[in-house]
């Protein structure tokens, strides 16, 4: 395994200086810099989740095996896994116990075990319909744990874990007080994911960023807002292989644009749009999305308003 490890370890300075990142950008919250350098080195047999997490800053992933360190390393990796599963199983009491084991497991000098720890957490009480300033609490311990400066400005782009992702993404769905600088979060995540990430991930994780955004404004009737990342998005699925929510998107725009529309070519982009929505909801076989925009469509020909 140790062999195994120190053939990947170059890949963080590789990409580092790829990039032509300092060491401080992408240890920030996680570790110290002495401490990446060794691991840089090959020297520091540093835990998985602390060598994932750093490779995740640069957008890039390994396989379990290449990260585990020796046997206790993986019984942490084991156990994160077993909270994750009762977690989805909604076994929740499983949960909150093997969460209070871990945390008697874990190094307690490193940061990223507990923010694992407070997600976990954070999950089960969104799951029981906890209030979400209860669910925002513990998320916002979570996320300032590694990025303790949240929502204030940088001078240069920030870099982002996975877990930050889950993290400010979760925090902006239920944290609508401070939603602007939170939005503002999102924005930046989608401009790393950009220029970090391959094809294969960037096409899903900003599709999920920009829908989160869009379903916010639309419950604030921001139509000109939500046409404008509307645009945005269709550009990111045009440069992907899916054509996964193109139907809702369509639709979305069939709709907003129908509510602005002021001339004829207004009203017949709304119906092309509608007829699109309706043909990828088929190949998506989703019945019910194509019978709404079906219906809707009929609703746009009945119309009789003028519109010259």
């Amino acid at each position: 395994l140790s062999r195994s490890r120190r053939r990947f370890l170059p890949v963080l300075k590789y990409y580092r200086e790829k990039y032509d990142l300092k060491q401080e950008e992408i240890c920030d919250g996680i570790c110290s810099v002495t401490t990446l350098s060794r691991i840089e080195q090959g020297f520091r047999e540093s835990d998985s989740l602390v060598v994932q997490t750093l490779l995740s800053r640069i957008g890039k992933e390994v396989t379990l095996f290449e990260t585990i360190v020796n046997e206790e390393d993986y019984d942490l990796w084991k156990t994160r896994t077993e909270i994750e599963k009762l977690v989805e199983r909604k076994q929740f009491a499983a949960a909150k116990k093997k969460i209070n084991a871990y945390r008697k497991m874990m190094p307690e000098e490193e940061t990223n075990h507990e923010q694992f720890c407070l997600y976990q957490e954070a999950c089960v009480l969104k799951e029981e319909g906890k209030p979400d300033e209860e669910v925002c609490d513990v998320l916002e311990r979570a996320i300032k744990l590694t990025i303790p400066k949240i929502g204030t400005k940088t001078e240069k782009a920030r870099l982002y874990s996975q877990m930050e992702i889950k993290l400010i993404f979760q925090l902006y769905q239920h944290h609508r007080e401070e939603e602007m600088f939170l939005e503002q979060e999102i924005l930046n995540v989608i401009a790393y994911v950009e220029k970090y990430y391959g094809d294969r991930n960037k096409e899903k994780i900003q599709t999920e960023l920009y829908l989160a955004i869009i379903r916010y404004q639309e419950q604030k009737h921001n139509y000109e807002i939500i046409l404008e990342y509307i645009e945005k998005l269709l550009q990111v699925i045009a440069k992907g292989e899916g054509f996964y929510h193109l139907a809702e998107l369509y639709f979305l725009r069939a709709r907003l644009k129908a509510k602005m529309a002021v001339t004829k070519a207004d009203w017949e982009q709304c119906k092309k749009d509608c007829r699109l929505a309706c043909g990828l909801y088929e190949i998506e076989e989703d019945e019910k999305g194509q019978n709404a925009a079906k219906k809707y469509y009929e609703e746009l020909e009945q119309d009789k308003t003028v519109r010259e």
